[in-house]
């Protein structure tokens, strides 16, 4: 089944239980918004780290005080982030939210040596889209967080990513490689890294995915523009996942399908012991919400 929209995964989401969010420095009225939001707050108990006499405040003049929720003290960004951590550890919540402080600040308390979150060498940005023009949600990755991706890097952000499509209900998603064209060319290193990962991928995890690489963008979003070029692939205008070669090319990408095509986004980190929710604090409640709802289907969607 191909997930269209944010709204329809907010209704195919299992709600067994309330999915613990602890949100680092809360006091952040978007984020608030999102976590309280008619179509979240049900499936959500929000644990609020930061100045609680502020936090307090905005909720209470939006009437967000009467649903269940938990305060938590913190003097500053960097002991809000230290909490968030130490949270994780006592297995008190189930996901991490990014609130009102410098990006630099949270994933600092992530990746620190002693107190830190990440479990699997690699932490990895993905981006889920909802597209104007395309059928279906879309992930890329990654435009935020690995700069220049090695070989082994990437096959490590093709698992992340193919982790969340499945916990998407998409069994066996479709992954494209993105390069300039579906051609190897031998004088471009992601081009031939390309045309290795398909081969490997086949060969290893054919039961996991379908994968093609290189391909242009155009082909693996566009089945009419396949069919002009009678390109045959079962990636060609139907991919769920788009890897790129680095992440100022993914950047733009994303950049581009929220600005110009008015697209929807969620963001989210893998690779830590639970799902991270980061977003910009220019972030509006819409984009908040949406990354609420992909990092609540990947906390019961099995291993990170």
């Amino acid at each position: 089944m191909s997930i269209t929209s944010f709204h329809q995964l907010a209704e195919i989401t299992p709600h067994p239980n309330k999915v613990r969010i602890g949100v680092v420095y809360a006091n952040d009225l978007a984020a608030l918004q999102s976590l309280f939001d008619k179509t979240i707050r049900l499936h959500v108990f929000p644990v609020l780290i930061g100045p609680k006499k502020k936090i307090f405040q905005q909720m209470e003049e939006r009437n967000y005080t009467d649903y269940p929720y938990e305060l938590v003290e913190a003097a500053n960004e960097e002991a809000a982030a230290q909490i968030g951590t130490q949270l994780v550890h006592e297995k008190k919540i189930d996901c991490l939210m990014k609130g009102h402080l410098q990006t630099r600040t949270f994933l600092k308390a992530i990746v620190s040596k002693e107190q830190g979150l990440v479990s699997d060498s690699l932490l990895s940005h993905i981006s889920v889209n909802q597209l104007p023009n395309y059928h279906k949600l879309l992930l890329t990755t990654d435009g935020g967080m690995v700069a220049a991706p090695t070989y082994e890097e990437k096959k490590k952000l093709l698992h992340h990513a193919i982790t969340v499509m499945q916990s998407l209900g998409i069994k066996k998603p479709k992954i494209g490689v993105l390069g300039a064209t579906e051609l190897v060319n031998p004088n471009i290193q992601s081009s031939v890294e390309a045309e290795k990962l398909m081969i490997e991928f086949e060969e290893k995890f054919s039961d996991k995915c379908f994968i093609d690489g290189p391909i242009s963008l155009d082909l693996a979003l566009s089945q009419e523009i396949a069919s002009i070029k009678e390109y045959t692939s079962a990636v060609a205008g139907d991919a769920d996942i788009l890897l790129g070669p680095d992440i100022t090319t993914m950047n733009v990408l994303g950049k581009s399908m929220t600005l110009l095509a008015k697209g929807k986004m969620a963001g989210l980190i893998m690779g830590a012991q639970i799902p991270i929710i980061l977003t910009s604090r220019g972030s509006d409640a819409e984009e908040k919400k949406n990354a609420i709802l992909l990092a609540m289907s990947v906390s019961r969607g099995g291993e990170i």
